[in-house]
């Protein structure tokens, strides 16, 4: 008899549930850079390892066979090195518990398996001919096991498996990796989408997981040097786009859920497809617990629900033990759609000046909603703020003393930069205010320069109690007014004031007869 996580995995592959069973690394076009949503996946996928492990307590077992999937969910969102480089080391060191199984003396060696771990390895710059203590030659078990006529290898159960058993071989440069990628490649329906089942015919409708699968199989096989028909990749993506809900999620198990929408995102952007791509990562996205989801998930972040269902009765109830395996089968598999979206070029926008000491708002667009992020002025105040979905926030800080230009920044709930703004910091100043004349015969002219002020400033002019002109300092921080002193005669004042009532010069002058 199997082990009892072996016999549930290969039970599911057998049924074509592979929607729960195991997740496919095929790589995203990645953004630039990590974002909210790939860092707190990271984060939440390490948390689920005990000593580089996956251990199932339902069963009382190490599920290695899941901890390798979430080595490549981590691996695709490019996040989290040591934690991969952690779990590589432990199921390497296990490579004979997780590639074979013996019962009654008989032991059975699973491609798939073996294949998914020669894939690891490769993709780590290590030898899958040479894995673990015993430098296990995994690409020659594979062979072993591979129809030398047909390309098929045995005990895969179904397609999806045979997948990973066929990439194990493209991975380690086997001679037998074309006839394996042959027999991929002959399992395409006329639809263009891909059969799990090997004995059955073509189903009537799409079988997304195991079509992303051999979709990711013939791409990498192209790569690689052999000969690829690529009609076949282009067709697997015309299917799989073609399934496609109008609100971008793909049916899976009979209802829309995030493990077959995750792989369809990715396959999808590998095919070239990038908006039908990034409409499936956004649907996986808006399933993905964030810090504005709450409730009894504040303690997941990062976490990815299976379905809208899932979100909803873990936002009421938690993760309980018993629906932990299905959140984590869904995260490894949802989370490298997540580095096909980008959040756009966010942008901040503050007031062009401030007087020193006092608040003033900075507002941001374009940023992820459901994070946090952080607002900081130079010398000053930061604050914080929750994105709402409109992903535009707006955030309150205080000015530093002094009069100078302050950068002003927001920082994603990475820490990463995303926009920047600048503000002008006044802070109390006397101008100068020279004037033309100590005396100035009625009905005639005078003439004032004020200096001292900053490129732009707001000017009031304010002569015997009333304002006369107003205007904005030059690019040297200057202005100059000129103005009839009027037929009162006597001992004038002249007030000038920037842009905040600290900000002011005087001056007097006699006007004569």
């Amino acid at each position: 008899m199997k082990s009892p996580l072996r016999q549930r995995a290969l039970a599911g592959l057998a049924a074509g549930a592979v929607a729960l069973s195991t997740a496919v690394a095929i790589t995203p076009a990645a953004s630039a850079a990590p974002t909210p949503g790939t860092v707190a996946a990271g984060q939440w996928l390490s948390a689920q390892l005990t000593n580089g492990v996956v251990h199932n307590d339902a069963w009382g077992s190490d599920d290695l066979g899941l901890s390798l999937d979430v080595l490549g969910a981590l691996r695709e969102l490019g996040v989290q090195p040591q934690v991969r480089q952690q779990v590589l080391a432990t199921v390497s060191a296990r490579v004979d518990e997780y590639v074979e199984f013996t019962s009654e003396g008989v032991t059975t060696f699973y491609p798939g398996s073996g294949g998914k771990l020669a894939i690891a390895v490769d993709t780590a710059g290590a030898d899958p001919h040479a894995v673990g203590p015993r430098k296990r030659d995994l690409v020659a078990d594979i062979e072993a096991v591979t129809d030398d006529a047909t390309g098929e290898s045995s005990d895969t159960y179904g397609l999806f498996g045979q997948t990973f058993a066929t990439r194990g071989l493209i991975a380690g440069g086997s001679r037998e990796a074309a006839r394996s990628v042959a027999f991929v490649a002959a399992q395409q329906c006329a639809n263009g989408s891909f059969r799990q089942n090997l004995t059955a015919d073509c189903p009537d409708v799409p079988e997304i997981d195991t079509t992303a699968a051999a979709l990711q199989t013939l791409a990498e096989a192209r790569a690689a040097g052999i000969a690829v028909d690529s009609s076949a990749i282009e067709r697997a993506g015309a299917a799989i786009a073609a399934a496609q809900a109008a609100d971008g999620s793909f049916v899976g198990n009979g209802v829309p859920n995030t493990n077959s929408t995750g792989l369809a995102a990715v396959a999808l952007s590998r095919a070239g497809r990038t908006d039908a791509a990034r409409k499936a990562a956004a649907w996986v996205a808006r399933h993905q617990v964030t810090a504005a989801t709450g409730g009894r998930l504040a303690s997941q972040v990062g976490a990815i629900a299976y379905d809208r269902a899932a979100l909803e009765a873990g936002a009421a109830d938690g993760i309980e033990s018993a629906m932990r395996d299905q959140w984590l089968r869904a995260s490894t598999q949802a989370a490298p759609a997540l580095a096909l979206l980008t959040t756009g070029r966010a942008t901040a926008t503050a007031p062009p000046r401030v007087a020193a000491g006092r608040t003033f708002r900075v507002t941001a667009s374009g940023l992820a909603p459901g994070w946090k992020v952080t607002a900081r002025v130079a010398g000053g105040s930061t604050a914080s703020a929750l994105v709402p979905a409109s992903g535009r926030v707006a955030v309150t800080l205080k000015a530093p003393r002094g009069t100078a230009r302050r950068a002003v920044t927001v920082a994603d709930a990475t820490g990463r930069t995303v926009a920047t703004s600048s503000v002008r910091v006044l802070a109390a100043k006397r101008f100068a205010v020279a004037k033309a004349k100590k005396k100035v015969k009625r009905n005639k002219a005078q003439r004032i320069v004020v200096r001292g002020l900053v490129a732009g400033e707001p000017v009031r002019v304010q002569y015997r109690g009333k304002t006369v002109k107003r205007g904005v300092a030059s690019a040297k921080g200057t202005y100059t007014h000129r103005f009839k002193v009027g037929r009162t005669t006597g001992t004038v004042r002249v007030v000038v004031r920037g842009a905040y009532g600290n900000r002011l010069g005087k001056t007097a002058f006699k006007v004569v007869r």
